[in-house]
């Protein structure tokens, strides 16, 4: 091979491996600008979730056993997601803010739309003609949030008070399992016990939500005002689920028998009111997966 054939070689090896490092280099870039057209996408993606759908993704991981470790993290982030629903975010029927609506002949005073159930979550909207009261019911060892999405209702919740002791924590949550046993025998109709009053409030649509827990604010009546109100509800374990070796959870109602100071009465198990019944609208809202 001449001393000319060699350097045209060389020089054909140089230029082939220039272009093989430039279209690397190439790849690379355009590789790049995928990624972050992917990142940007899947941020999008986030950002379009309706805000009810990213509220029932949390619902879901909240209550589900397997981030029981994280329980308190996760359900005070499911309370600030629900701070931010609106009305609008569930598809609400505005027809039923009309007090026209609420006073077409044999009416039901409360319209019960289920927004989502399974075994673990309830989802659901009440709506309140004007004036009307929830009755004082309770909530059998059971979670739940409440935000108020239309109108505003005079919320009085009250927590079970041992006047001859000082009970834990956890003395509460085996109380309050005891008590949910005997409801699923049941055994009503006779039960008067000592409850504070720890919430009594008024609550509109730019209020926060608020919470119960199997202990605390367990039992609570809810009365719209002089307008229509609707309110957002998650309860989990949702009624008449089954309480571990006891049995289903049973709805009970109270009246306040004695007044004995200002933030503590006396309650009495009674019948269901036969003021209290619903019909049931359709939820318009986005689908939830």
């Amino acid at each position: 091979m001449t001393f000319l054939d060699s350097c045209a070689l060389l020089s054909c090896r140089v230029f082939s491996t220039f272009l093989i490092r430039k279209k690397i280099l190439c790849i690379s870039a355009v590789n790049f600008h995928m990624d972050i057209k992917d990142d940007a996408k899947q941020t999008m993606e986030i950002l379009n979730v309706p805000p009810i759908v990213s509220t029932y993704r949390q619902a879901l991981r909240t209550f589900d056993d397997k981030f029981k470790s994280d329980f308190t993290t996760n359900l005070q982030k499911l309370r600030t997601m629900m701070n931010l629903l609106k009305a609008d975010d569930l598809g609400f029927d505005n027809t039923l803010n009309d007090p026209a609506t609420w006073r077409r002949p044999f009416k039901a005073p409360c319209t019960y739309i289920e927004v989502f159930q399974n075994r673990q979550v309830n989802m659901s909207i009440f709506v309140l003609k004007p004036g009307f009261k929830m009755p004082l019911h309770d909530h059998p060892h059971m979670h739940g949030l409440l935000k108020v999405i239309s109108g505003a209702v005079r919320i009085r919740s009250f927590t079970e008070h041992h006047l001859k002791e000082e009970m834990t924590s956890a003395d509460s949550t085996s109380r309050a399992k005891i008590e949910a046993a005997r409801l699923t025998q049941g055994k009503h109709m006779n039960r008067r016990f000592f409850a504070k009053i720890s919430q009594d409030h008024i609550c509109k649509a730019n209020s926060e939500t608020c919470v119960l827990t199997p202990t605390v604010s367990n039992y609570h009546e809810i009365e719209a005002l002089s307008m229509p109100a609707a309110f957002f509800d998650i309860l989990s374990p949702p009624y008449d689920t089954l309480i571990e070796g006891i049995g289903p959870r049973r709805c009970s109602y109270y009246n306040v028998v004695n007044n004995i100071s200002t933030n503590l009465v006396e309650l009495q198990e009674t019948s269901v009111p036969d003021c209290f019944y619903c019909d049931q609208a359709p939820y318009l809202g986005p689908i939830l997966s």
